[in-house]
């Protein structure tokens, strides 16, 4: 697996985790929450309850478990697969659960806020739910441990456990993307699947490390090692766009970064991201973002000063 291509594109994601609710709740309870542009996870730390999904049979969640859902689909957790619900913000603003005498579960609820146009590649093939076992998660030292850790800082917060939150929040996720691209989640053609692939990856991966190359599909299935043909079949299959698509949503990922996080100009930005006139790149940058350069480095950076931080 080429861990650089992974690392390039999560850094260019610009995520940040969120910690949505942390909730020790007596049975009978039952939250909703509706469907969202973020990746949504929840860690049982104490009890049990159901996760359940619109079309789908319940999913029991023990203490220890992970789930995931990468799509930010609507869904529920409740103490009973029969059990009512109600949307997650009028149970947190509560200030108090009444006590009920029934079991107690606790639950770490939490989001990703990722760009979703960029994200797309990369949770193509995973499954709605994510799901980690306690047993499962115990077979994976790194993700036990960094589960562990992010649990230790929010039971017993101390100094700089902001900032060990937001990272160990980030290590989650990276090591839960690790295990589906190494076990049977990302079994459907994805992005996931196509760092495995060899040929794939070569090609990835000098997308990637040289985003502002004159590339073609000629040229790319070269560095795969592939016939031009036998490439672009594959790419597609996989990637679920051509190269070329794959290529120009990778530059206007960077370029949005180069916007929010630099001074450059949108000269300087159009030919760090391989487009000969900034006229090309506004129109490229628009068709993929909704909106121009500058009206987006504007916008984004006033509605969210931190991003990328």
């Amino acid at each position: 697996m080429s861990t650089d291509v992974l690392t390039d594109w999560y850094r260019v994601l610009c995520t940040k985790g969120v910690l949505l609710a942390r909730s020790r709740l007596p049975a009978p309870w039952g939250m909703r929450l509706d469907a969202r542009t973020q990746a949504t996870f929840h860690i049982i730390t104490e009890g049990s309850c159901w996760l359940r999904r619109e079309g789908a049979a319940p999913v029991a969640l023990h203490q220890g478990d992970l789930c995931l859902l990468p799509h930010g689909l609507a869904h529920e957790l409740v103490h009973a697969p029969d059990g009512r619900s109600e949307p997650l913000e009028r149970l947190l603003a509560r200030r108090s659960v009444p006590a009920t005498g029934g079991p107690m579960t606790t639950v770490v609820c939490g989001a990703y806020c990722l760009d979703a146009q960029l994200a797309r590649p990369m949770l193509r093939g995973l499954p709605p739910v994510v799901h980690f076992s306690a047993a499962g998660v115990r077979a994976s030292p790194s993700l036990h441990s960094v589960m562990s850790l992010l649990l230790v800082e929010l039971d017993r917060p101390g100094p700089g456990s902001e900032v060990l939150v937001h990272h160990l929040f980030d290590a989650l996720f990276l090591y839960v993307l690790r295990a589906c691209a190494d076990g049977a989640a990302a079994a459907a053609p994805g992005w996931l699947t196509a760092l495995q692939d060899a040929a794939l990856s070569r090609a990835l991966a000098r997308m990637h490390a040289d985003p502002a190359a004159p590339w073609t599909v000629e040229l790319l299935a070269r560095e795969a090692g592939l016939s031009r043909a036998a490439f672009a079949r594959r790419f597609t299959a996989e990637l679920g766009e051509p190269p070329l698509a794959y290529l120009t949503r990778w530059r206007m990922g960077l370029a949005s970064r180069l916007l929010l996080q630099s001074e450059a100009s949108l000269a300087e930005v159009a030919r760090r991201v391989g487009y000969e006139s900034e006229f090309a790149f506004s129109r490229a940058f628009k068709r993929d973002r909704g909106m121009a350069p500058a009206t987006f480095r504007r916008s984004v950076a006033a509605a969210s000063p931190a991003i990328g931080g």
